[in-house]
């Protein structure tokens, strides 16, 4: 009854180590494919571009989103360098002289999941 007892107990142990193991394999491979805090420092993008009843805003407005995402890639990667990811969005978009619209945009470029 005792090495049953032993054996019941060993297993258990057993048991509990290969959990709390897989638990912590679990987590680092949480954190390698969870975005979730995965951010790197601001980065700055910024366009001018010329256009009437708002189109230059708009037109600049994505060639500084274009231009955010191609310094975030020459600076942290490709990984980083998706604007949906981005936390901290900052957006200063003013129109300039004669149909010249000029926007800048500073945000905290995040991981995408990767994929694989």
């Amino acid at each position: 009854m005792r090495i049953l007892s032993t054996s019941v107990a060993a297993g258990l142990a057993a048991l509990t180590l290969a959990g709390i193991t897989m638990t912590r394999d679990a987590d680092a491979q949480d954190r390698r494919w969870n975005p979730v805090g995965n951010c790197q420092d601001p980065i700055e993008g910024a366009a001018t571009s010329q256009g009437i009843l708002g189109l230059g805003s708009a037109r600049a407005r994505a060639a500084a989103q274009s231009n955010w995402e191609i310094n975030v890639e020459d600076k942290y990667g490709p990984e980083f360098a998706d604007f949906r990811f981005a936390r901290n969005v900052q957006w200063d978009c003013k129109k300039g002289a004669v149909l010249l619209a000029k926007c800048v945009v500073v945000a905290k470029p995040c991981a995408a999941r990767l994929k694989g």
